[in-house]
């Protein structure tokens, strides 16, 4: 692996490739907690969901934050085995959550009724700031975008149909505790799979 990384390191192309994925996914944390305060403070509209009116409002936090920090974890520890794979990915998670922050300012929601906290630990720390819980950065579901990147980088068809499995099991979990309306994780792989495109086309490395 570290043979690997140097001969990427090599490239001139792949430094400044790498090193400008870096430099903008490090804007997202000093301006996020500013937008998600000022997001949480403005009024939005409640969808009547049918979906989320069918299933009861349970706390599964545990579950949820299982699932995406292990996936999370594992998918990085197999593309540090592939240098320009692991800058294709940094690239389209940069410009997925680009496209989450201007989803959230231009459709204003309230969240849903029924709705049972989630606090995610690392995402209050990096990203929402202490201040205020936020419970209106909805549409599109950034948990549900996080698992299209794992489904999609996995290496081997067995890693990529494991996945699969625990996304559909992290979507029903999200709307059994009532955090995302339906139409906000179904609408998630479609933008994902558009940053991982667009990337692909521009050709980052």
């Amino acid at each position: 692996m570290k043979q690997t990384w140097k001969t990427a390191f090599a490239d001139r192309s792949f430094t400044i490739s790498f090193l400008g994925a870096l430099a903008v996914f490090s804007i997202f944390p000093f301006k996020a907690d500013d937008f998600f305060q000022w997001i949480q403070k403005r009024d939005g509209i409640q969808w009547n969901d049918p979906i989320l009116n069918a299933l009861p409002a349970l706390n599964v936090s545990y579950p949820i934050f299982g699932i995406i920090y292990l996936s999370v974890i594992y998918l990085l520890y197999r593309l540090l085995r592939d240098p320009k794979r692991f800058v294709w990915f940094a690239w389209a998670f940069n410009v997925e959550t680009l496209f989450r922050f201007i989803c959230i300012y231009f459709v204003a929601l309230d969240p849903p009724a029924r709705l049972v906290d989630l606090h995610d630990p690392l995402a209050e720390l990096f990203i929402y700031g202490e201040n205020m819980a936020i419970t209106k950065d909805l549409f599109f579901s950034g948990h549900t975008a996080t698992m299209v990147f794992v489904c999609y980088f996995l290496p081997t068809t067995r890693e990529r149909r494991i996945a699969i499995g625990l996304s559909l099991l992290l979507v029903g979990l999200l709307l059994v505790q009532h955090v995302h309306y339906s139409l906000d994780v179904v609408a998630a792989p479609l933008f994902t799979l558009a940053a991982i495109w667009i990337v692909k086309k521009i050709r980052v490395i």
